[in-house]
C-alpha cells in the first residue's frame, strides 16, 4: 500500500511539474519566495487590525506569529525525523523534473504550505464576517498558489503539499480558539 502511495504521488509530481514553461518560471519563483511577500503580510496586520478591537487583533496576531515559530520548528524536526528527499535530490526523477530550486532539507512536509495555510486561513476564521468575500478568495488564492509553487519549483510531492495544506488549517483553527480563550480571559 505504501508503495502504493508513493507510485500515486510521483506520478502526479511528474504530471503537475510538467506544466511549465520557461514564461511562467519568474513568476512561480516569486510565488514560492515567502520573503518576497512582506507587502502581503503587512496588508493582512492592516486588515486585522483595521476589523478587530487593538486588544483582540494584538492577541490574534501575537498567537498566529508564535504558532508560525512554533510550527517551523516543529516541521524543520519531523522533515529531519522523516528523511523524505525532496523529488529534486532523489537521482532517478531529476531527469524527468523542471527543477527551478532544491535544497537538502527533507520533503515531509511543505511548510509553505502549511504557513500560507495557517495565515490565509486564520484571518479568514477572524475576520470571517468582516472582511469582503473577495478578500477571502485572495487569501485562498494566494495559499494554493504558494502551496502549488513548491511542486513547480520541484521542491515537493504533491502528498506534501496535502499534508502541509491540512496541518495549515487545523492550527488555523487552533489560532483563532486560542485567541478567542485568551481575549475572553482578558475581557473579565
Amino acid at each position: 500500500m505504501l508503495s502504493f502511495l508513493q507510485d500515486l504521488d510521483t506520478g502526479l509530481l511528474l504530471l503537475l511539474n510538467g506544466q511549465w514553461s520557461d514564461f511562467w518560471d519568474a513568476f512561480w519563483l516569486y510565488v514560492t519566495d515567502q520573503h518576497a511577500w512582506w507587502w502581503f503580510y503587512l496588508i493582512l496586520v492592516f486588515l486585522i487590525f483595521k476589523f478587530r478591537p487593538f486588544k483582540e487583533a494584538l492577541v490574534f496576531t501575537t498567537v498566529l506569529v508564535a504558532f508560525l515559530a512554533l510550527n517551523d520548528q516543529l516541521l524543520n524536526f519531523i522533515k529531519e525525523e522523516t528523511g523524505r528527499l525532496r523529488p529534486c535530490n532523489v537521482e532517478a526523477l531529476r531527469q524527468y523534473l523542471h527543477i527551478l530550486k532544491c535544497s537538502s532539507q527533507g520533503s515531509f512536509f511543505s511548510a509553505h504550505a502549511a504557513h500560507s495555510f495557517l495565515v490565509a486561513m486564520s484571518v479568514v476564521i477572524l475576520l470571517k464576517k468582516k472582511l469582503p468575500f473577495w478578500i477571502k478568495i485572495v487569501l485562498l488564492v494566494w495559499a494554493l498558489m504558494t502551496a502549488y509553487s513548491r511542486i513547480y519549483v520541484g521542491v515537493h510531492y504533491p502528498g506534501d503539499v496535502a499534508v502541509g495544506i491540512l496541518e495549515g488549517i487545523l492550527l488555523a483553527w487552533l489560532v483563532v480558539k486560542i485567541s478567542d480563550n485568551i481575549i475572553q480571559k482578558l475581557k473579565k
